[in-house]
């Protein structure tokens, strides 16, 4: 049984919160009828974005952390090369500190990056949030983040203007806003708050649908 809620989702052009209605999964009643509609859904999306006309133009972005190291992206012909990162799944997942259902989603994230650390990348970037390094460091251990995040927020408003389009979004998108790659080809992505079980299930049918074409 699916249950349809309301609940709050933060739009990333300002610092309140916004209603909007989503379909929340209650997380005691997920059935495998669920999760196969579910499925099939990140699928279509999958062919959605993947069978449109390749971008002509290369990009670069370089996205920083507060450690000072830097994951390097290269987007060509709709592909993505994290070019310093082994994992083959990668989760792009765009937060500010100020949005409720961004740090409700951090947790989740952190138990993902543990639990398919062999196969799973999280890169969290961070938009449009005016808090400064020493905060930030005091969030990130409060919040118990345990996933890679770039607070160049130069790079990463670059790329979220590039990508927002092509998911035929605006700019001024939901958050959180979390997209997976699998070998550089986008595979699915959510908007807003997500349960952690569906996510789950999505990166397990991936790697079960790739593995199994070796």
């Amino acid at each position: 049984m699916i249950t349809i809620l309301v609940f709050t989702s933060c739009i990333d052009d300002s610092s309140t919160s916004h209603t909007t209605t989503k379909t929340e999964i209650n997380q005691e009643e997920i059935t495998d009828e669920l999760i196969s509609s579910y499925i099939n859904e990140a699928i279509s999306q999958e062919n959605i974005i993947n069978k449109t006309k390749p971008v002509s133009s290369e990009y670069n972005f370089n996205f920083n952390n507060l450690e000072g190291q830097s994951i390097k992206l290269n987007v060509k012909n709709d592909h993505y090369n994290f070019k310093n990162i082994k994992q083959p799944i990668v989760m792009v997942a765009f937060l500010s500190t100020w949005c409720p259902p961004c740090r409700g989603q951090i947790p989740h994230l952190s138990n993902l990056q543990k639990n398919f650390k062999n196969d799973l990348f999280i890169l969290s970037v961070l938009i449009h949030d005016d808090i400064k390094e020493k905060e930030l460091k005091k969030f990130l251990i409060a919040e118990k983040a345990r996933f890679y995040l770039s607070n160049n927020q130069v790079e990463n408003l670059k790329f979220s203007h590039m990508i927002a389009p092509k998911l035929r979004l605006k700019n001024n998108f939901t958050l959180p806003l979390m997209l997976i790659f699998y070998k550089g080809k986008y595979f699915t992505h959510y908007e807003g708050r997500m349960p952690e079980e569906m996510i789950e299930s999505d990166l397990e049918q991936l790697l079960k649908k790739y593995k199994g074409q070796k």
